[in-house]
């Protein structure tokens, strides 16, 4: 499954943005009340603002399967099945859940 969005896969336009976000009815509310009040005020930089806030929310939500895997690895964390996950610390190096770190070496940990 995908492990990044397609930030190909929606167009950076008010109506692709909401089309997009519909499949999470609270994004597609925060995008409205967002737009909507820039859109009534006529302040044309708010309302790109709020496109470039809520495109990266829009591609999560139509690229194939990516919010699954989301949902399916914070439903796993909930759970604390965090096995075979890969966890990164402030400086970006591969721990597991408890913070130790992977050496992705045979044999090492």
């Amino acid at each position: 499954m995908a492990r990044e969005a397609d930030t190909t896969a929606c167009e950076k336009t008010p109506a692709a943005i909401r089309a997009a976000l519909e499949r999470r009815p609270d994004w597609l509310h925060g995008f409205e009340q967002d737009f909507l009040s820039a859109a009534a005020e006529l302040d044309q930089p708010a309302m790109d603002a709020a496109l470039d806030r809520w495109f990266p929310a829009a591609c999560a939500c139509v690229t194939p399967g990516y919010l699954d895997e989301v949902e399916n690895d914070v439903r796993r964390v909930r759970q604390g099945d965090t096995a075979g996950m890969v966890f990164r610390d402030a400086e970006g190096n591969a721990c597991d859940a408890d913070g130790v770190p992977l050496s992705f070496c045979a044999g090492e940990r």
